[in-house]
């Protein structure tokens, strides 16, 4: 193939390969042409052209994965926010199934379930945990445990380790291997869990009223153990301390259900006085309007 230089309008003749694959050039003689064949490595290229093509794909690829990573620092932060929102997900989702039962056994039996069964003494014997197992779907596990015999009597311990996983956080180091709980009810005066007795669920006139909360594990042997966050001792305060605190195991916010079943984000930044307010199931108090259910 030939033609006119664009810009000189001199005969041009584009280079060929001959039999072997080699590249040749035209070489002008006169008014005739013959080709020569021009210097190349088994036509793959000349090793200088080579390098310089592994050079520029380096080169490529380096700037690839800087963006890339440049990509995922300026994205982190959402990432970190949307797994954040997972994991209260996650146990918001076990706490409500947990408010469904307590609420089920509260239709069944006029009010919600005590917080630990006792003995003719007064003595604890079993958690409110083993009371609705029915209501979970456990019956055939609750049918097992002697009611009449507390948590660590030898019959009752061998059934600790069948802790179904909805009574522990997904986001708690070791709850489950341990079966330790994290959810728990608010128990003493001005609760829903009063000395006197638990109440029913006409007896709560206070909407939100705070019914499942979230604390650290760590206190009790296991699930079937009585143990909840008892007010009247360390009031209702924000903090990591298992069976003393609410929250410790989610940043910037504490969880819980109310008596209506509703899911609440409550933040730290929630004054003594609001928190005292989310507890009293008929105290009357004022709370200013707000969604609990989601945290800026």
């Amino acid at each position: 193939m030939s033609g006119p230089c664009a810009e000189c309008g001199r005969p041009v003749v584009m280079p060929t390969r001959d039999g072997e694959r080699r590249l040749v050039m035209a070489v002008q003689t006169g008014k005739a042409s013959r080709q020569e064949p021009v210097g190349e490595t088994s036509g793959r290229g000349d090793p200088a052209d080579r390098a310089l093509l592994r050079a520029i794909v380096g080169i490529s690829g380096v700037l690839l994965a800087t963006m890339l990573l440049a990509g995922l620092f300026v994205g982190m932060p959402a990432l970190r926010r949307q797994m954040k929102i997972a994991d209260r997900n996650n146990d918001l989702t076990r706490m409500k199934a947990i408010a469904t039962a307590l609420n089920a056994y509260c239709d069944r039996y006029g009010t919600y379930p005590p917080a630990s069964l006792v003995d003719p003494t007064g003595k604890p014997l079993l958690s409110w945990r083993v009371l609705i197992l029915p209501f979970l779907g456990y019956k055939d596990l609750h049918d097992e445990f002697a009611l009449d015999q507390p948590w660590d009597s030898p019959l009752n311990l061998t059934l600790m380790q069948r802790m179904p996983e909805v009574f522990c956080s997904s986001n708690s180091p070791d709850a489950y291997g341990t079966k330790q709980p994290n959810f728990v009810l608010l128990t003493g005066n001005a609760t829903v869990f009063p000395p006197s007795g638990p109440l029913g669920r006409t007896q709560v006139t206070d909407s939100p009223t705070l019914l499942v909360v979230e604390t650290g594990n760590g206190l009790l042997v296991g699930w079937t153990q009585p143990g909840d966050i008892d007010v009247s001792v360390s009031g209702a305060r924000f903090g990591s301390a298992s069976m003393e605190s609410i929250g410790g195991l989610h940043a910037e916010v504490a969880l819980g259900v109310d008596t209506r079943g509703n899911a609440m984000i409550i933040p730290k930044t929630t004054t003594i006085a609001e928190l005292d307010a989310l507890v009293s199931p008929n105290g009357g108090e004022v709370i200013a309007s707000k969604d609990w259910t989601v945290h800026p």
